[in-house]
């Protein structure tokens, strides 16, 4: 090698030695380096490099310490969550960090409105395929399915069924691609959603003097159940006949609200209990009393816990791992009812008989992210499916949805 040769490479090798790599830099450097990154970007990015980053960013106590800096002074998780959830904690930032941003960044939520169709109070709401089509069933017997535009400049479009029952439409499930109604006409309707809206598929006569005031669905297992007027609670299997396969009665008075796993079926009633059917066992598994002032009026049961919404505008909290009981409960901002609540990844929205939608973080306690204001007066349903809200009122609804979710034509 000749003297110039030898010198170059030289010169290369220690410009190489000069230049440092993150892999180089010690990991508190890294660590500090990585507060200037959102939750989203070190998981899904960051994280997947190399082995050493992998390593790094797979602690758990990072991302409690992360999770702790987003709402400080509050618990979370609310209660203890599930052991075998490797990822609970990164995912669980992610999902706060998000929820953060959709609601309280500006002109990171578009609005839309579905009106002029619907000549009444809209007391069943129902969110399917990500988001993308909303049912809605109303006190002037019309169920309508709404296609909500997925491109920019295209325009929301919907099929109406005239007289889809013969009382008011109360509430609305879903199985798959299958839609349930009930109504004041004793009967849940099946209609199957197509490319062109809803087909008629089968009625189910549930054979009872009351109203059906609520329905909720349990798609793993093919079941539907319904509540009544005259408190019965009704569970059919969508796979057979016409006829429910359970019925029983755990309530002294109307059954306004349930909700469905694939373990329990929870029943609110105005006499103030919360009823629990254990669905393996098929018999009721106890009642609890939410509150000696109030009825609950809403519910959401996920896996590890079960928020109760009352007419007095309190957030209670059952514990599934304690037999159901009321663990914590929290005052709201709400001035009536909490007549809706849902739990998704990140969030806890709660909507009120006082006109508004609160989005808040599903914290110990929960902390405001943003107030929502009905435009159309007492809200009587709400559905939340993939960061998209659904609101309904007096003869319209209002949709809440990211930005993002609008394709550019």
């Amino acid at each position: 090698m000749c003297d110039e040769e030898q010198n170059y490479a030289q010169i290369e090798t220690d410009q190489t030695k000069s230049q440092l790599s993150l892999l180089d830099l010690p990991i508190e450097i890294f660590l500090h380096i990585c507060l200037f990154l959102d939750t989203s970007t070190l998981v899904h990015g960051l994280s997947l490099v190399c082995k050493q980053f992998h390593q790094i960013l797979n602690d758990n106590s990072l991302w409690k310490m992360r999770i702790s800096k987003i709402w400080p002074n509050t618990g979370y998780p609310v209660l203890p969550p599930a052991e075998d959830d490797e990822l609970f904690w990164k995912l669980s930032c992610v999902a706060l960090e998000k929820q953060i941003s959709l609601w309280t960044k500006e002109n990171s939520m578009e609005k839309l409105s579905l009106t002029n169709v619907q000549y009444s109070t809209i007391d069943g709401l129902l969110l399917m395929q990500d988001g993308n089509i909303c049912i809605s069933g109303a006190r002037d017997r019309t169920l309508v399915c709404w296609k909500l535009p997925t491109a920019e400049n295209e325009k929301d479009s919907y099929t109406c069924i005239e007289l889809a029952h013969n009382g008011w439409i109360w509430d609305l499930a879903a199985i798959d691609n299958t839609v349930y109604s009930c109504s004041w006409d004793q009967t849940v309707k099946a209609w199957t959603l197509t490319n062109t809206g809803l087909v008629p598929f089968k009625t189910y006569d549930m054979a009872i003097s009351g109203a059906l005031l609520c329905i909720a669905s349990c798609p793993d297992l093919a079941l539907f159940a319904t509540g009544s007027f005259c408190r019965t609670i009704l569970v059919c299997d969508s796979r057979l006949d016409y006829q429910p396969i359970i019925e029983y009665q755990p309530h002294t008075r109307a059954v306004i609200s349930l909700a469905m796993s694939s373990h329990f079926i929870l029943s609110a009633s105005e006499d103030r209990t919360v009823c629990i059917w254990d669905q393996r066992a098929r018999k009721i598994m106890k009642s609890v009393t939410i509150s000696q002032e109030s009825f609950p009026m809403s519910m959401c049961i996920q896996r590890d816990m079960v928020y109760v919404g009352d007419g007095n505008a309190k957030l209670h909290v059952l514990d599934p791992n304690k037999g159901f009981e009321p663990v914590k409960y929290y005052t709201t901002e709400h001035k009536k009812g909490i007549n809706g609540v849902h739990l998704a990844p990140g969030c806890l929205i709660t909507c009120s008989m006082d006109e508004t939608v609160r989005i808040s973080s599903p914290t110990d306690p929960p902390q405001p992210l943003t107030t929502l204001k009905s435009n159309y007066g007492e809200i009587a349903s709400t559905d939340y499916l993939n960061d998209v809200l659904a609101v309904a009122g007096t003869e319209a609804i209002e949709i809440w949805r990211p930005q993002s979710q609008v394709q550019c034509a």
